[in-house]
């Protein structure tokens, strides 16, 4: 297998042009990013209480977008429960490791 030929078509492919934009923009740390993240569920959780609110007091009768509002917060949360969970095994990963 030729594997320059390989590496001369991944070049051309639209994938490294986007990996490339992406790395030439603006850097962001990974603590940042998970603090985005964790401000970001906790917003979803708040406009689900408020809908929820709104639609148990009567303001609202739109049930469909009490439901729509609850599931975005649950799997945002269930993602970040996941993120962390692979975030803990990565650092107990690490910690096993021989210096």
């Amino acid at each position: 297998m030729n594997v320059s030929a390989v590496s001369s078509v991944m070049d051309n492919m639209s994938v490294n042009n986007a990996l490339n934009k992406v790395a030439e923009k603006e850097s962001i740390s990974f603590r940042d990013m998970l603090m985005n993240e964790i401000y970001r569920v906790s917003e979803l959780e708040k406009e689900a209480d408020a809908i929820t609110s709104d639609f148990i007091s009567g303001k609202t009768d739109n049930i469909h977008s009490v439901l729509i509002a609850a599931e975005k917060a649950s799997i945002a949360l269930q993602l970040m429960i996941e993120i962390r969970n692979k975030v803990i095994d990565a650092y107990n990963e690490i910690m096993r490791m021989q210096v």
